[in-house]
């Protein structure tokens, strides 16, 4: 039986769509835990938040759901295809339940009231918001080292 061999690098928009949407990600979010940390301003009566924690936030937020639209891109083909092919399953399966731990937490974070609970929550979300694109950079570099070399004829 002949033996097929088939990519599973993603057409190059997508594969900007994934950077641009993880870099997004990773921007406002330490944007965000910056400026909610270190960037209180004076006001009338003290030290205050600052002005630009809600946009920074809403942005945040938005950049969230289209990263999660883009992500969901990759089920029907790359996912499928890598997991068949066995190729590069714990990077991939890494980001997924990352991906999804980061969903989950952000929900609560926008849902949740129990002050200690978001604490919580915040704190667990921003640490592992951060080694996404590090997870990212090793799934990327595994899968292009593991992609079968093309047989030279001759």
């Amino acid at each position: 039986m002949k033996r097929v061999h088939f990519s599973l690098a993603l057409p190059k928009w997508h594969e900007w769509l994934v950077y641009l949407s993880v870099g997004l990600l990773t921007l406002t979010g330490i944007a965000w835990l910056l400026v909610d940390k270190w960037g209180k301003v004076e006001g009338e009566f003290g030290p205050e938040q600052n002005p630009a924690l809600p946009w920074l936030l809403a942005s945040h937020g938005v950049v969230a759901y289209i990263f999660l639209v883009v992500a969901s891109m990759l089920v029907p083909v790359h996912m499928r295809m890598g997991w068949n092919a066995e190729r590069n399953r714990r990077s991939g399966l890494a980001i997924v339940g990352l991906g999804l731990f980061l969903a989950l937490t952000g929900l609560l974070l926008y849902y949740a009231s129990a002050e200690g609970f978001r604490g919580l929550a915040s704190s667990l979300h921003w640490i592992v918001g951060l080694t996404l694109p590090a997870l990212l950079i090793i799934h990327l570099v595994r899968g292009k080292g593991s992609r079968p070399k093309p047989k030279r004829h001759g």
